[in-house]
């Protein structure tokens, strides 16, 4: 017999922490077939890595479009090899990695593709040595060597307005990070006066999973120490 629903930790998917053993069991009609289609009983672990990410939908070879956001599971065994299970419902994977972890008193690791991020979406400074930022209608020009931030807005139909902050004036720089959808988004901000007004000094978008946080929060440090301000990254 399947088990019963509160025995499901999520979907099809049934974990016994006491055996170690993750079973999988297909819908059938409303409820789920009696035996389950795939199972596994897992051998010591020593690492449950969890990788979050989204690609461009693609097409399969029914014509049917395949979803942006995708989620796997790895767990590494102690003596070599591993179990991989794909999910791509967050919330459900999610719970399948808290179990198994706990299981062996383990953390979850968090990562983004498995296939390998994708370093160097960092930006560049132009030919004067400044950082430019250009996001929509607005840009930020970070100049260090005359000492400001110069923020310029165009407005509609014509025109355009210009703010200057002072590079004494930031208080601190921040790395902010969130997720709309399958895009991620990067921006490092100057928290500046004594009204705390944040200039977004340099951003990244793209899909999720793919750049590397590693690779920004050690460029917000850089620019933090050239600046002499703290950062929260």
């Amino acid at each position: 017999m399947a088990p019963e629903d509160s025995e499901f930790l999520c979907g099809g998917w049934a974990w016994d922490p006491v055996l170690r053993e993750l079973r999988h069991y297909e819908k059938r009609g409303k409820g789920r077939a009696d035996e389950p289609e795939g199972v596994e009983r897992l051998r010591p672990v020593k690492s449950v890595t969890w990788y979050r990410w989204s690609q461009q939908p693609m097409q399969t070879a029914t014509g049917q479009t395949m979803g942006a956001s995708f989620s796997r599971i790895v767990a590494a065994y102690e003596g070599g090899g591993d179990l991989t299970v794909n999910e791509a419902d967050r919330e459900c994977a999610g719970k399948i990695a808290g179990g198994i972890a706990a299981a062996f008193g383990l953390e979850v690791v968090e990562e983004g593709a498995p296939t390998g991020r994708r370093p160097g979406n960092l930006p560049g400074r132009d030919e004067m040595g400044r950082l430019v930022n250009r996001s929509g209608r607005t840009q930020v020009i970070l100049d260090e060597a005359v000492g400001e931030i110069a923020t310029t807005r165009l407005k509609r139909p014509f025109g355009k307005s210009r703010r200057t902050v002072r590079t004494t004036e930031v208080r601190r720089l921040e790395l902010g990070y969130e997720v709309n959808g399958p895009l991620e988004r990067f921006t490092v901000w100057a928290v500046a006066g004594p009204e705390e007004e944040r200039v977004p000094l340099a951003t990244f978008e793209g899909y999720e999973g793919w750049a590397d946080p590693q690779e920004w929060q050690e460029f917000t440090r850089e620019l933090g120490r050239s600046l002499g301000v703290d950062v929260v990254a």
